[in-house]
C-alpha cells in the first residue's frame, strides 16, 4: 500500500536534510498540520473507545478514518 503519507515519508528518508527548503519535510509538515483537527478527532474517539468501550466512539472513529483516508489510504495508480 502506498499512501500520500508513505510517499512523502519515503522521500524524506532518502533526503532527511534539515536545512533543505521545501521538499518532503515541508510537504509532510504541511500535510499533518492541515489534518490536525482530523487527527485530534481520531485520537479522541480511539481514546474514548479504549478507555470506556463507548459505542458512540465507533461512529466517531469511522468518521475520522474517512476524513484521513485521502492522506493515509492507498493511492490510486496513475
Amino acid at each position: 500500500m502506498s499512501s500520500l503519507y508513505d510517499d512523502l515519508s519515503e522521500k524524506l528518508q532518502k533526503d532527511p536534510r534539515l536545512t533543505k527548503r521545501g521538499g518532503a519535510r515541508y510537504d509532510l509538515g504541511l500535510l499533518l498540520f492541515n489534518a490536525r483537527d482530523s487527527l485530534r478527532q481520531l485520537w479522541a474517539a480511539a481514546d474514548r473507545y479504549v478507555r470506556f468501550r463507548d459505542a458512540e466512539a465507533l461512529g466517531d472513529l469511522h468518521d475520522a478514518v474517512e476524513k484521513l483516508r485521502p492522506l493515509f489510504g492507498e493511492r490510486s495508480k496513475r
